[in-house]
């Protein structure tokens, strides 16, 4: 496993320690709403003052989204939105120590836990837990070595066994939608990383984001986030039932978070998952010799211009690591909305640009089209070509499609062989028109291995006041009808 030179891994984490602070003192200086301004009544306001600290339960194993440190405290991208709920709600947030998920949920059953930071909800949960409505999504991303490919296929693939967390909400969806899987059920992520890593299992099913910072924190250099699925955590706050006044209070402060706030935060935990902090001694020992020094100075007046020097050269260190940081971070920007493969926005990209189209559609009233495109029998040509003329041909499909794409149109890698268009200012005519030249275009190209494929297209256009998933659901079956009518065609819904 690759490792960088311990002195520059302590100046990232001073570096680190600093952008920690200034964002904490962003987020309290910037003030939240108070109770009166988020709406809550005064039966919900008498609640709050009766009850006086809420006791939120907290899964201690899904960092960076949600944890708790080495002293029981709440930590991740969940304690800074509760940090606002704090202020929102004026009441005192306490953290009950939890050993596992299995005993989160015990203990909310039992109504040791008021409050659960984040989770999806379920049924069977709705049976002891009232929801809020959702506050942070995150895609399903799969986890795989570098020397294995990943499709959407090899879901299903005879003998291919997926990694996943025990009671995960993922389970049932994944088991919908691919009733075939085999997935193997493992206590937490640092396991689940070392199956795929020995390579007992093909690759491991978690959060986007999740595996990835555990991957920078475990240092597999082998392994990496090769693919995501058409599948997302949707997770909320959860409150004991038998207090509904709790839920409704939570619900209120749920509605007013600011979207801008909320982003902020977001951007803060993706940042700093790229070096671990840990090597704290090490950091007060630099702390305690630069102090030495100053000290020194000032009484050994001969000594003061070799000190400055040194205090110089290690100011020059520091901003070379800033910068070095700096661009690593707009790398792993990069990398979080990007397909590895194609170099094409990923899911989780498009995901946030068709909401932003469907926001921008609400503003202005004019239409936008979505156009979803999957490769004609690609698993029949993976079989016979092998995985590499697959990735070959999947890369010289996406080079072909910018090509033919206006500048304004956003194109990305949906999953698998689909790929998606979102076209701007576009009435369904003419998306139609859109579809129909690209499909004529694919179907007449030569590709690498002088192979040549078709493709089945379908197109929706936005209308007002429907949901992204309602959306893709339509031109989903626009897709199945043009495969199901023959294929290499294009149908509209």
């Amino acid at each position: 496993m690759s490792r960088r030179p311990k002195y520059l891994r302590w100046v990232k984490d001073i570096i680190i320690a600093l952008t920690m602070a200034g964002a904490l003192l962003f987020t309290a200086l910037s003030g939240a709403q108070t109770t009166s301004e988020i709406g809550l009544s005064q039966a919900e306001k008498d609640y709050l003052a009766a009850k006086r600290s809420l006791r939120v339960c907290v899964d201690p194993d899904r960092l960076p989204f949600d944890g708790v440190d080495e002293r029981g405290q709440h930590a991740g991208l969940s304690k800074d939105y509760f940090d606002i709920f704090t202020r929102m709600l004026g009441v005192e947030m306490v953290v009950p120590k939890v050993e596992d998920w299995d005993d989160l949920m015990h203990k909310a059953k039992s109504r040791e836990c008021d409050v659960v930071s984040q989770i999806n909800a379920s049924e069977e949960r709705k049976s002891f837990l009232d929801f809020t409505s959702p506050y942070f999504y995150l895609p399903l991303a799969v986890v795989t070595r570098y020397d294995r490919i990943f499709v959407e296929e090899s879901l299903e693939g005879a003998g291919t066994r997926f990694a996943v967390i025990k009671g995960d909400i993922a389970i049932d969806k994944l088991k919908q939608r691919y009733p075939s899987i085999d997935l193997v059920e493992v206590k937490n992520n640092i396991q689940a990383m070392e199956l795929v890593y020995d390579g007992d299992v093909f690759g491991y099913i978690g959060a986007q984001g999740a595996v990835a910072f555990a991957i920078q924190a475990l240092d597999l250099n082998k392994l990496a986030v090769t693919g995501s699925l058409p599948l997302r955590y949707e997770l909320s706050v959860a409150t004991r039932n038998d207090e509904p006044l709790l839920g409704s209070a939570f619900e209120k402060a749920v509605l007013h978070l600011d979207p801008k706030e909320g982003q902020s935060i977001r951007d803060k935990w993706i940042a700093i998952t790229i070096e671990k902090v840990t090597d704290y001694t090490l950091l007060w020992l630099t702390l305690l010799v630069l102090g030495t020094v100053i000290i020194v100075s000032i009484y050994w007046n001969s000594r003061l211009v070799k000190a400055n020097r040194a205090i110089r050269d290690a100011l020059n260190d520091l901003h070379a690591a800033q910068v070095q940081l700096e661009e690593q971070n707009k790398i792993f920007k990069k990398q979080s909305i990007t397909d590895a493969l194609t170099g094409l926005y990923n899911r989780l990209k498009l995901d946030e640009e068709l909401s932003c189209a469907i926001a921008q559609s609400d503003d202005t009233k004019r239409n936008f089209a979505v156009i979803l495109l999957d490769i004609d029998y690609f698993k029949r040509m993976n079989d016979q070509c092998g995985h590499l003329i697959g990735d070959e041909l999947l890369k010289a499909l996406s080079s072909l499609m910018i090509s033919t794409l206006s500048k304004g149109e956003i194109l990305g890698r949906w999953g698998g062989e689909e790929f998606l268009i979102i076209s701007p200012d576009t009435d369904l005519q003419t998306g139609e028109k859109l579809a129909e030249q690209l499909r004529e275009r694919i179907a007449a190209h030569v590709f690498p291995a002088g192979k040549t494929f078709s493709v089945s297209i379908g197109v929706a256009v936005y209308q007002p006041g429907e949901t992204a998933d309602a959306l893709i659901g339509r031109v989903d079956k626009a897709l199945y009808r043009a495969k199901k009518q023959g294929r290499n065609r294009v149908e509209v819904d």
